[in-house]
């Protein structure tokens, strides 16, 4: 699960534009990751300059993206794999005790 702080109105429009284009919010996060994880980059310039982590550092951290990745999306390795969202949303509340 991934949480990120965004304006209501950023939210709505950028939801209404994802769904315009037949996606999921889910997925567009998802293949966001995928390319992450894949190239090792963000797929677009970074307005905060360039990063300060070593190339040990980003590859340490890109092998460690992999392995999650690999955990959370293989079938074998995730008991979310064949779960629908709502499942997954009240297995997560009950393991908080919310449920």
């Amino acid at each position: 699960m991934v949480t990120a702080r965004v304006p209501r109105g950023k939210k709505q429009a950028g939801n209404a534009v994802i769904a315009g284009l037949g996606e999921t919010t889910s997925g567009v996060i998802n293949r966001l990751y995928d390319y992450i994880i894949a190239n090792g980059a963000l797929p677009f310039e970074r307005e905060t300059g360039p990063s300060r982590a070593s190339g040990e550092e980003r590859a340490r951290a890109l092998r460690e993206a992999q392995a999650w990745a690999d955990e959370v999306c293989l079938p074998e390795g995730n008991r979310f794999a064949t779960m629908t969202d709502d499942q997954i949303r009240a297995e997560r509340l009950r393991d908080r005790g919310l449920m």
